[in-house]
């Protein structure tokens, strides 16, 4: 576009544009503005202060639509003020998703265009739908959903802005609000820069995506705000008529952050190439999957390629995956793909997924970090509740048929590449273990807390706040019973009914996570292994007979070696997916606890990538009997870091795959 300095302003209320009048009126005003600036060889229409409600407007050549502070250019809710679907033949329209193809604001084959200013284009989306008409499922649309629009034979407008086959498009400092379906949308154009954008969609609208770059080359986005009730940024490849001649690469996003219900931003999606893609210092908040690959809706034929990806300096967080990649069945192509000085906070890992025709390839993470959370800060929906995923701590999950895949300099590792430490304590000594909340954020490191009794409301309270720190809760039974006797007397329905069920019932009426069991007194066999796993438990813990010099009572163990020669102390970290009991020891005075001696033991399972299980009761700076003291456990979890160990729970175990 020529410099605008030598170009004129077209005020829209020269050519009868009206606040007061019908959209259809200020329609054909608008576009009659916009045609005498094409006709002058370019120029600058100008949208003033107020709310102009319109149908379509078509930008042409060398025209730059310009609102002013306070202006606002509002969409019409009557499908007679927008263009038909058939307009030209590469416009498109979606039934499955209830979406016609009018659109507020669009450009076909049109060169050197432009929307700038301070104002806002508002797509009145909200006039299209009822209310909420679904509660919201996490991670998708988890604020509740709109699905499906008021006139079910129009369906609703298509995207707000829509450009095809353009050339040199300019957006800059406008806000876009409210949009029906996807916010602006650029199909087989060439040269896209936006700027300091603002894109604020009603999040309960299906579809609400925010740039969507389908088939287009040489973009550049910069300073964006978006948030979307879909994908903040889709990267398409979906043009049936023109794909194979206009790829979608050489693509730059920089510094922009981004909300949104589903993906944070979408590579794939039709039978084009999408390559040379970057995104650098942008941060992503409360997105299903802070990055996601999907080269297909469906499983057949040809699919989207996507390659040459590079990732630097982002931030994604509040998701349910950061990265995932996902193949088709078809003819389908992920490869080349570089996340580099990264940050990702996550329910689940990144995964990567491939199919025996699909395999991504050459993905590599370089200097990126992983850190678990519990939950997202806003509602999750009932079903993500009861059919969640078993947590995992690892940085990365691989499945299916997957070619190079790389985790250089990324934390956490892999739990098979270093030692273990797991941490427990029992019974209710809720004061002393919330008291220790401190030491553990301290060093990063997570422990098992496993109850005895009924759970009171204070007990209750800690709890909470333990797993909100990412501490797994387990049960201990509510009379501390010995499990092998008590199965052998009352029979196994009988002591889980009497023994487990009332903890289960309690914990469950009031929010309280837990997934394992621990044996009091490490009193268990073979029975009651099977019991627990038949009953969902993901893991029991026993004891390791023979290796603590004392048992409560004084009596000395016979034939007792020091701990870190003792290899039934230990077992290969490695060997954790397979492990349904996990054995541990036993800390306190009354066991004569030579707390340098388990410092040993940690260095040892740090050396040989083993995991070692310790138990104890309350923490407290006085501890005696079978209690830990805060120094023993401050030096314990100093030792571990010092080591490189993993301090983790039982809930971040992976589910056993075979009885241990």
């Amino acid at each position: 576009m020529s410099d605008n300095n030598l170009q004129s302003d077209y005020d829209i209320r020269d050519f009868g544009a009206k606040e007061e009048i019908a959209p259809a009126a200020n329609r054909a005003a608008i576009n009659q503005a916009i045609d005498a600036a094409s006709a002058a060889g370019g120029g600058r229409v100008v949208i003033p202060p107020g709310e102009w409600r319109t149908g379509t407007v078509e930008l042409k050549n060398g025209v730059e639509l310009h609102l002013e502070r306070g202006a606002v250019l509002k969409g019409s809710d009557r499908q007679a003020d927008y263009n038909p679907n058939d307009i030209f033949p590469e416009n498109f329209s979606s039934v499955g998703e209830e979406w016609s193809g009018g659109h507020l604001i669009l450009s076909y084959k049109a060169e050197d265009i432009a929307i700038t200013g301070e104002g806002l284009i508002d797509g009145n989306g909200g006039a299209f739908f009822g209310d909420t008409q679904e509660d919201g499922w996490f991670p998708n649309y988890k604020y509740g959903i709109k699905l499906h629009p008021l006139d079910r034979d129009w369906f609703r407008p298509g995207p707000m802005i829509a450009c095809f086959l353009s050339k040199r498009i300019r957006l800059e400092g406008v806000t876009l609000r409210n949009t029906p379906c996807w916010t602006a949308h650029f199909r087989c154009c060439e040269g896209l820069t936006a700027n300091g954008v603002t894109i604020d969609a009603d999040r309960e609208i299906a579809n609400s995506d925010g740039f969507s770059i389908d088939c287009t080359r040489d973009v550049q986005i910069s300073n964006c705000v978006i948030k979307t009730g879909d994908d903040g940024f889709a990267i398409r490849a979906s043009c049936n008529l023109h794909a194979a001649e206009h790829p979608c690469e050489n693509i730059h996003i920089e510094n922009c952050d981004v909300w949104s219900c589903c993906f944070g931003v979408r590579f794939g999606v039709g039978t084009g190439t999408i390559r040379d893609v970057s995104f650098d210092n942008c941060r992503f908040h409360e997105s299903a999957h802070g990055f996601g690959f999907t080269p297909a809706w469906i499983n057949d034929g040809k699919n989207a390629y996507i390659e040459n990806i590079l990732v630097r300096n982002c931030v994604s967080l509040e998701s349910e995956h950061p990265v995932a990649i996902w193949m088709p069945n078809g003819d389908a192509r992920v490869s080349d793909i570089l996340f580099e000085n990264c940050r990702f906070e996550a329910l689940l890992p990144s995964c990567i997924c491939g199919t025996e025709k699909s395999c991504p390839d050459n993905i590599v993470f370089r200097n990126c970090s992983y850190r678990q959370i519990e939950r997202v800060k806003v509602r999750q929906g009932r079903q993500w509740l009861q059919n969640h995923k078993k947590r995992n701590r690892d940085f990365l999950e691989t499945s299916g048929n997957v070619g190079k895949v790389e985790a250089i300099d990324c934390t956490p590792l892999p739990l098979g590449a270093h030692g273990v430490l797991l941490l427990s304590f029992d019974d209710h000594n809720f004061a002393g273990w919330e008291a220790a909340r401190p030491i553990f954020a301290k060093y990063g490191a997570h422990a098992t807390f496993f109850v005895s009794g009924a759970l009171p409301q204070d007990g209750v309270r800690v709890l909470k706040h333990l797993a909100s720190d990412g501490h797994s809760i387990g049960l201990h039974g509510l009379g501390h019973l010995n499990a092998d006797e008590a199965v052998a007397e009352r029979g196994a329905e009988r002591y889980f009914a009497e023994e487990v069920w009332p903890q289960m019932d309690q914990a469950r009426k009031n929010y309280v996570p837990f997934e394992s069991f621990a044996y009091p007194n490490c009193r268990r066999n073979d029975e009651t292994d099977a019991l627990f796993r038949e009953r969902g438990f993901e893991h029991v813990r026993g004891g390791v007979r023979g290796a603590t010099p004392y048992d409560p009572d004084g009596v000395k163990q016979a034939d007792r070696k020091p701990l870190v020669t003792n290899d039934a102390v230990f077992f290969p970290a490695s060997d954790l997916p397979n492990r349904f009991r996990i054995d541990t020891i036993i800390v306190g005075e009354a066991y004569h606890t030579d707390i340098d001696e388990i410092c040993a033991c940690l260095r040892r399972a740090a050396e040989r990538k083993e995991v070692l299980s310790v138990t104890s009761h309350n923490i407290a700076p006085d501890a005696t009997h079978i209690h830990m003291k805060t120094e023993w456990l401050e030096k314990i979890l100093d030792t571990a870091s010092e080591c490189g160990l993993a301090v983790i729970g039982f809930n971040e175990l992976p589910h056993a795959s075979a009885m241990g």
